[in-house]
């Protein structure tokens, strides 16, 4: 009888191993983790333990699965990288020109000095926007037909 509850112990074991170590039990969500440890410790409480033993896997299950699914919070560096996009960069004598235009309508890009910096590219946005255009802040060729700019 000893032999029985190791063995049927050892599968349980196991089985809460092979989900811990599935590399996309980390990436599961919250919910479904909850909902897939409180159902896996429910049968293994039951194999285990009986009717009361499915209550207590169940519950035990459902903090388990809750705490281990989702990102860690060990304070580890996340797992998913950031890209960063470099900036876009313009000829200074077209940003010149687009700057030049801006102020003329009024936009206040900052200094003419053919520099695309924020003040510029707000200035882009606030026109695109007014114009009609897809008010991203880039020199577009769209934009710089509205502007008068070639």
């Amino acid at each position: 009888m000893k032999l029985i509850e190791t063995g049927k112990t050892a599968a349980v074991l196991a089985i809460i191993v092979a989900l811990g170590g599935c590399s996309s039990w980390q990436t599961t969500d919250k919910e479904t983790g909850t909902a897939v440890g409180a159902g896996g410790g429910a049968v293994a409480g039951a194999v285990v333990g009986g009717p009361v033993g499915a209550v207590v896997g169940g519950v035990g299950g459902a903090f388990v699965g809750h705490e281990t699914t989702g990102y860690s919070r060990s304070g580890a560096t996340n797992e998913r990288t950031v890209t960063t996009v470099p900036p876009i960069t313009y000829d200074s004598s077209t940003v010149r020109a687009v700057q030049q235009a801006l102020n003329a309508r009024g936009y206040n890009p900052g200094p003419v000095d053919g520099q695309f910096g924020a003040a510029t590219q707000d200035a882009v946005k606030r026109f695109q926007q007014f114009a009609g255009l897809p008010a991203n802040g880039e020199l577009t060729p769209s934009t710089l037909s509205a502007l008068g700019v070639s």
